[in-house]
């Protein structure tokens, strides 16, 4: 019940306008995306530049860099190529979904 709520928020954020879910299938295999989680944080104020930040087990990192902005901004472009499109992972999301409400109607 709680993945399939999950599942089902997921689907409900998707649906916003200023949110983009997309799924990075297995079938992808190794991607930048397995060397940890990272954000690039972008700003209103145009003359503020954008900063990647990543989260670690016993600290957090800002970088600030460009060069090191580009690489992280290209590696989000690559995962982002590589991910189903918003309508493709909506509808897996949906399938499996059914998987868990069929999962629990017959125990």
């Amino acid at each position: 019940d709680i993945m399939r709520e999950q599942l089902e928020h997921l689907n409900a954020l998707g649906a916003e306008p200023n949110v983009t879910v997309q799924v990075l299938p297995y079938t992808v295999g190794a991607h930048p995306g397995l060397s940890g989680r990272f954000s690039i944080l972008g700003f209103a104020d145009t003359s503020a530049a954008p900063v990647v930040y990543l989260e670690q087990f016993t600290s957090d990192l800002y970088l600030e860099k460009p060069a090191d902005v580009r690489t992280y901004t290209a590696m989000y472009a690559h995962l982002q190529a590589q991910a189903l499109d918003p309508d493709s992972t909506r509808q897996l999301i949906t399938d499996t979904i059914k998987t868990y409400t069929e999962a629990a109607n017959h125990p």
